[in-house]
Parts: C-alpha cells; sequence; structure tokens
C-alpha cells in the first residue's frame, strides 16, 4: 500500500493506492519476510498529515506500520529462516527490512500474530508504561480510561484490576461498554454516546473521584473528566483521538487552575522514550497472559484492500478491538 498524498484531517483512501511489484531482494545485513499481519493506528493520522508530518512516511513509499513478518530469507547474524520478528514491515505482502527494524521475536506457536500485533506490541508497552511506570497507582485507586475498549485502553483496564485498582472506562457505544466491563477488567463503564449528562454519569461511577486519568482522547471527554480529579491526580496523556484538527488549536476549558490547586501531574509520554523498559514490560505482560490475567481482543480486517478506509475507520470507532491487517 502506497502512500500518494498528505492527508487533510483523518487520512482516507485517496490517500493511498494499493500497487504491485516484483518481490524484494534481501538487503545486506537484513532480512525478508511474509507479513502475516499489520497495525493501524491513531497516530498514522499525524504520519500522514499536511499539517505537520511526526514521522517519515514520503509520498511514493510503503506505508509504514508495525506488524508481525515470518522471516524467509536472512542476511543477519541475529534472525533465521522460519524466525517471527515483530518491527517496522509495513502495509505491504512481503518486507525487505534492516535488522535494526526488528524489534523483538514474536513466538506464534505460543498466540497468534494479531496477539503480538496487541498485547505483546506496542499497545500493550504503552498502557504497561503509562499506567504502571508513569502513573504509579496505589491499589484502592480509580483510574478513568477513555477509549476503554481500544486497543491501548483495553489493556489498561486488565492492567488495572490485576495490580488492585478501580477501573472505570469511557467508550462509544453499549457493545463496547458491556465488552469493558465483562472481559477488560473494568468495575464500570460509562457510554459516552448515550443521551444524558455525562459529567453526572461520571461522578455516580467515581463518587470517591479519579486518582489516575489515562487519556486516549483529549478534546470534551477529558474536558467532563477533569473537575473530577482528586488532589494528587496523575494524568497521563496517551493520545488525542478526538481532535481531527490542531490547526488552529482547539479551544476549551483552561486548566491551570486545576494544576495549581489540586497538585496535579500530566504526563505526556511516547513509548519509544522508554526503550530500556521494553523487555521488562513485554515480560510482565507475558506473565500475565499466562496466569489469564491478561487477553487480546483483536480487530482483523482480511486483505490489504481494506487498508485505505482503516484509518476513518478507527477514528469512527467501528473497530472492536486492536484493529490490525491480515495481507
Amino acid at each position: 500500500m502506497r502512500v500518494v498524498r498528505r492527508a487533510d484531517g483523518i487520512p482516507g483512501p485517496e490517500v493511498f493506492e494499493l500497487i504491485t511489484t516484483p518481490m524484494p531482494d534481501c538487503p545486506p545485513g537484513g532480512v525478508l519476510l511474509r507479513v502475516l499481519n499489520a497495525g493501524v493506528d491513531p497516530a498514522m493520522r499525524g504520519w500522514l498529515s499536511a499539517e505537520k508530518n511526526y514521522a517519515t512516511v514520503p509520498d511514493g513509499t510503503v506505508m509504514r506500520a508495525l506488524g508481525v513478518g515470518e522471516v524467509i530469507e536472512s542476511r543477519s547474524a541475529d534472525w533465521a529462516v522460519g524466525m517471527a520478528a515483530y518491527g517496522w514491515l509495513g502495509w505491504q505482502r512481503y518486507a525487505a527490512v534492516p535488522a535494526a527494524e526488528l524489534l523483538w521475536q514474536a513466538d506464534i506457536a505460543a498466540a497468534p500474530p494479531e496477539t503480538w500485533i496487541s498485547i505483546f506490541g506496542l499497545n500493550g508497552l504503552t498502557a504497561w508504561i503509562g499506567l504502571t511506570h508513569l502513573a504509579r497507582p496505589k491499589p484502592g485507586e480509580t483510574v478513568l480510561v477513555t477509549t476503554a475498549a481500544g486497543g491501548v485502553g483495553g489493556v489498561v483496564g486488565q492492567l488495572a484490576a490485576a495490580a488492585g485498582l478501580r477501573a472505570v472506562g469511557l467508550a462509544g457505544g453499549p457493545e463496547k461498554v458491556a465488552r469493558a466491563t465483562a472481559q477488560l477488567g473494568y468495575a464500570a463503564a460509562i457510554d459516552y454516546r448515550a443521551p444524558g449528562d455525562l459529567a453526572a454519569a461520571i461522578a455516580d461511577t467515581c463518587p470517591d473521584g479519579v486518582d489516575v486519568f489515562f487519556d486516549n482522547t483529549a478534546g470534551q471527554l477529558a474536558d467532563a473528566i477533569f473537575p473530577y480529579l482528586n488532589t494528587g491526580a496523575r494524568v497521563i496523556q496517551c493520545g488525542t483521538a478526538s481532535v481531527a484538527s490542531w490547526l488552529p488549536p482547539p479551544q476549551g476549558p483552561r486548566r491551570e487552575r486545576d494544576m495549581l490547586v489540586k497538585r496535579l501531574t500530566w504526563h505526556g509520554f511516547v513509548a519509544f522514550d522508554h526503550t530500556d523498559l521494553f523487555p521488562h514490560a513485554l515480560a510482565a505482560l507475558r506473565e500475565l497472559h499466562a496466569m489469564g490475567k491478561l487477553v487480546s481482543h483483536d480487530h482483523v480486517l482480511d486483505g490489504l484492500e481494506h487498508a485505505p478506509g482503516a484509518i476513518r475507520m478507527l477514528y469512527r470507532g467501528e473497530n472492536r478491538g486492536r484493529l490490525s491487517i491480515r495481507p
């Protein structure tokens, strides 16, 4: 899937072109892989934006994406034919990449490729680093999570439950609310799309206030939550999915007084700022999975022909778990 132009807003089919090319050659010191599964991430909006490019995905190149692939040819001492790898493989059926683009081995005998995209991939590590390392919650505290049934939010809820926290989620629609409480560790969940007073619903569901706010949306949902943050609460800013454009900056309540009076901390973070924690985080996630305390909830699209509309599908909230593509 090749990028052909910048996106004005959320990228759609007009940004991409599906092309057929010869099988690539294995690069010196690198590997050739058959892509088994490739992720669809909210960050792709920024990578393709006409407003500001957050990563390098130039026009005319394959769409960059984290994925899982099987090594079919190797010129690297670290990777043998038949091994599976998680790394930067892109939206394509075969990927020829430098060994440095591969992040860690994926044991697909223990869990399928989509699980290595979700709970054992960057989503799982982002959830673990944000909650465990940055928020540092104490047992019994209340954690409120936006996009509770999404790729990161679904892991945060389960990690919170395993740590003895009370997790409350915000999700769009009754099906996602039901999944959050039945399968993703949430003690309670709120449908932010339902008619009624969202602020009142938050007050009723969080009678003791909110100690950790793990935010994936920003915007009006965050505006509704801030008044219920306790003194000393920690805000983990993981994403801004509800804001379609930052030029000009959207207007909303100013929170400086909350920061001062409530002595809040507000962490913005990108998981790749914490690569030193990746081995420990991955080991912790695999242990919880083996204990049955962490499960993967995935939405897999079969075929690259679904890729051009996948980012908009994600931003419309139509995904049922971690969204990825099986080329």
